[in-house]
């Protein structure tokens, strides 16, 4: 005879995604979560559940989108700096915490270190060094 309860409950704050799409016009990775209200200040687990698409490119932001909303809405690092196509991987739990504004709001990662980025994106200064056009030199020809 087992003594097991069948009462099991998932968390509410467990979230699985919906769909993975890559918008290529605004190079944006867009992950869709369940129709539901997501309050400010709580946490939230999401799961990545489908594939990504392999047309995404590596320093693509991470935006969601609810219920299939035209509105999106920012991955952020723990450290605030968005987080990449590069940076995550489906079938994995990533803590968040919402914070929202007036009009918008963001989801930020709240695992225990900066999610590892492997992209070669990251400028090493602000703002980005130009290359000056170089002048054509013309050599000294004896007359």
């Amino acid at each position: 005879m087992s003594n097991c309860i069948n009462n099991c409950k998932i968390c509410s704050k467990l979230i699985f995604s919906n769909a993975i799409n890559f918008d290529t016009t605004t190079n944006t990775l867009i992950v869709d979560l369940p129709q539901r209200n997501y309050n400010n200040c709580e946490n939230y687990c999401i799961v990545l559940v489908q594939s990504i698409p392999a047309s995404a490119t590596i320093n693509a932001p991470v935006v969601f989108s609810i219920g299939g909303g035209a509105t999106q809405y920012p991955f952020l690092n723990c450290d605030c700096t968005p987080i990449l196509a590069s940076q995550i991987r489906t079938r994995r739990k990533y803590k968040t915490k919402v914070s929202t504004a007036v009009s918008s709001g963001v989801f930020k990662y709240i695992g225990k270190c900066c999610l590892p980025s492997n992209s070669t994106t990251v400028l090493q200064s602000i703002p980005a060094p130009t290359t000056a056009a170089t002048p054509a030199t013309t050599a000294n020809t004896p007359s």
